[in-house]
């Protein structure tokens, strides 16, 4: 069975982007440079994050910046001998916040809504043309209970309508210190967040650094990032679909703002 394993950075207060990251990941040696960092020149760390990695914080307080550049590029090389392929979407808060509004919203969702669905979309595409695996699942790490209410009710959406291979049979939110790959993604996602960043700040033409190119030039990885004209592309994509059905956004958005996926009820996209 194939695993996807999403993390986000930039959901944490009012940062600009929302990255999540889908990676298929197996690893055996991840908890060794965690137990034993820098070949046992530093105490164990309990849970990589790569926020507190590049800030000296956390299990990471007194690192200085040598230490903590080379462990990261010691995790993403373990990440690129893995042999894995990773996904990832960034968006603009700030935009999406502005042109996403009303019932399109609800079926959109927030920004990091946005980027759950099309992480679904991508990794679900990314297992039908590279793997002949019949079943795959998605972890993601924990989210608070409307982040995690609205990815159930995307991967029911998907469970109903994607046809197999591969099968659906899973999506949870774990905890990322016991789920040992959810920190693979955690570091795929902060060096993505931070060349999302750079190129709001700069523009497209801003040159990527070292890091994502590191990873970019191992693995199959593949990124989007919805700037203010993709928004607004999509969003007059979806009005247009809809236009000519009516009804249909108000009984989507309903199902979208009301379904629980732990008792699903689907009366709100019956015909009325």
């Amino acid at each position: 069975m194939i695993t996807a394993y999403f993390d986000d950075s930039g959901t944490h207060g009012q940062a600009a982007d929302i990255v999540l990251v889908a990676g298929i990941f197996l690893d055996h040696n991840w908890k060794h440079h965690l137990d034993s960092p820098l070949c046992g020149q530093k105490d164990p760390i309990s849970r990589f994050h790569a926020y507190d990695c590049d800030n000296s914080i956390g299990d990471f307080t007194r690192w200085t910046r040598t230490e903590t550049d080379y462990f990261r590029h010691q995790l993403r090389t373990l990440i690129i001998e893995s042999d894995v392929a990773a996904y990832g979407m960034a968006c603009s808060r700030k935009d999406w916040d502005e042109l996403i509004t009303g019932d399109i919203r609800s079926v959109l969702g927030t920004p990091e809504g946005f980027c759950i669905n099309q992480c679904f979309v991508r990794s679900v595409g990314w297992a039908q043309a590279n793997t002949f695996d019949p079943h795959m699942t998605f972890v993601f790490d924990n989210r608070p209970a409307g982040v995690q209410r609205y990815a159930g009710t995307v991967y029911d959406a998907f469970e109903k309508w994607v046809y197999p291979p591969p099968q659906l049979v899973g999506c949870a939110f774990l905890s990322s210190t016991k789920i040992r790959p959810l920190q693979a993604a955690d570091l795929i996602a902060w060096e993505l967040y931070r060349y999302a960043n750079s190129i709001l700040i700069e523009g497209l033409s801003v040159p990527a650094q070292k890091e994502i190119l590191h990873l970019k030039a191992g693995i199959n990885f593949d990124a989007q990032m919805a700037t203010r004209e993709n928004i607004m592309k999509v969003r007059d994509h979806w009005l247009n679909y809809f236009k000519d059905k009516p009804g249909w956004l108000e009984q989507f958005a309903n199902h979208f703002d009301f379904f629980d996926p732990l008792n699903p009820n689907y009366s709100n996209l019956s015909d009325k």
